[in-house]
């Protein structure tokens, strides 16, 4: 079966097909590819970056500065065209709610990823050495709850059985960030002794972060729950 049939058979009243023809429903399938796979570069981005970050990779971390802001830019303008397409042309009349609510929470994380690495560079945040180890697996474990995600709205379009699999990845991801948040906050306000509370409170904001990005995967991933519930039924 065509990526296009698959597509349809889930989402689009054939008789719309024929009238509107393919291209324009191949455009909007083509614009969603494009959109996750630099969701997912985002992801890759600001892990470099913070990794940059935390090691003094000056240049490096400018040029994923740069990075993440024209992917911003670019999935901004692909979001648009896709709302437009389907606005336009009628597409995914049976979800079309759904799914933009869904580019919406996927359009947040986006941003969130693009923000947060910025604060890095606005707010020049210090981590003691001993804490680089433990950051750098919050971010990686947060990462992953994001990248699941990516994945599981890819396999909704493709291969919605395996759908919920992912879900519940992303759920434990989230979980285990919240365990690791708890674990260095913990850390930075009982064992940092020579650090000032504001400098406590400045690691603490920047952990928390990390966890937003987690907390938002699962909020998509609670949509697309509902959305894989209403397509089997």
């Amino acid at each position: 079966m065509q990526y296009d049939e698959l597509f349809l058979s889930s989402h689009i009243d054939i008789i719309l097909y024929q009238m509107l023809g393919s291209k324009k429903v191949s455009k909007t399938i083509s614009d969603l590819d494009h959109y996750l796979d630099q969701l997912d570069e985002c992801v890759l981005v600001f892990k470099s970056g913070v990794k940059n970050y935390l090691e003094g990779n000056q240049d490096p971390f400018a040029e994923n500065l740069r990075s993440i802001t024209a992917l911003r830019n670019s999935t901004a303008e692909l979001r648009r065209s896709i709302e437009n397409n389907m606005y336009t042309h009628a597409l995914l009349l049976d979800n079309r709610v759904e799914i933009l609510q869904l580019l919406e929470s996927l359009d947040q994380i986006i941003n969130m990823l693009y923000k947060y690495l910025y604060q890095y560079e606005i707010e020049i945040p210090f981590f003691p050495s001993e804490l680089t180890v433990d950051f750098l697996k919050l971010v990686e474990v947060s990462s992953l709850s994001v990248e699941g995600l990516d994945q599981a709205v890819k396999d909704y379009f493709r291969m919605p059985k395996y759908v919920t699999e992912k879900i519940h990845r992303i759920y434990y991801f989230e979980k285990e960030v919240s365990r690791l948040a708890q674990s260095i906050k913990h850390h930075v306000f009982h064992d940092l002794d020579s650090f000032k509370l504001s400098q406590k409170i400045h690691m603490r904001y920047f952990t928390l972060h990390v966890e937003e990005l987690a907390e938002e995967a699962v909020k998509a991933a609670d949509l697309l729950s509902i959305m894989v519930l209403k397509q089997s039924l």
